[in-house]
């Protein structure tokens, strides 16, 4: 009979190997050693139950999941179709939350651009104002992406991008905001320089690396 070491630890590679993670990556994720990581793999020591359950929350399931040995492959291919569709509905989800945002910022423009009750006396500089939410939009966008991407996809680089990328919208928005869509309008693009700490604060904090628990 299989040793419950082996067991332990054929179930914890079939996982891992499931959502195509490697033994580095799966570290970073759950802050443990990829060193303990092998070891428990490899049936060399079986982890403890803290560790065991935080495996079963990351990979959403039950400790005694990882006691029982399983049919490895009817495992990978149940873990290919569920990454398959949670892929699609991730992609869906991302989908739905960029098409809200745009119909939002649309039906605020159109509310103030061709809104009846003004009865066509509206100042032309306040229409033109209106147009700012298109600018806004954009790092609106951006965060709900980041979000999503580092919560759902659990993709560090991306989510480091996209962080990024909406700091300096930011930014950049506030800049055409005064230069375009204030009145009187007032030069703050020197605003641009504050991305850059903010920009290495982002990069140190993604290359932080916590100290591990094993």
């Amino acid at each position: 009979m299989e040793d419950l070491a082996s067991i332990v630890g054929k179930n914890l590679a079939a996982l891992r190997k499931s959502r195509g993670l490697t033994q580095q990556q799966l570290a970073k994720e759950i802050n443990y050693s990829d060193k303990s990581i092998s070891k428990w793999e490899l049936g060399y020591t079986i982890p403890g139950v803290d560790v065991l359950v935080d495996f079963a929350e990351f990979y959403g399931v039950t400790v005694d999941y990882f006691l029982k040995p399983q049919d490895q492959e009817k495992l990978e291919a149940i873990a290919k179709k569920e990454g398959r569709a949670r892929n699609i509905n991730y992609g869906l989800t991302l989908a739905m939350s960029m098409t809200f945002i745009v119909l939002v910022a649309l039906s605020i423009f159109f509310s103030e651009y061709f809104n009846p009750f003004h009865g066509g006396n509206v100042d032309p500089a306040s229409k033109f104002r209106s147009w700012a939410v298109f600018i806004w939009m954009v790092p609106v966008a951006l965060l709900v992406a980041y979000l999503e991407v580092k919560f759902l996809y659990h993709n560090k680089i991306a989510a480091t991008v996209l962080v990024s990328v909406f700091i300096w919208t930011v930014l950049i928005a506030f800049s055409i905001q005064f230069a375009y869509f204030m009145d009187p309008p007032e030069n703050v693009w020197y605003i641009l320089i504050v991305g850059i700490p903010i920009q290495v604060i982002i990069v140190l904090w993604a290359n932080y690396r916590r100290k591990p628990k094993a």
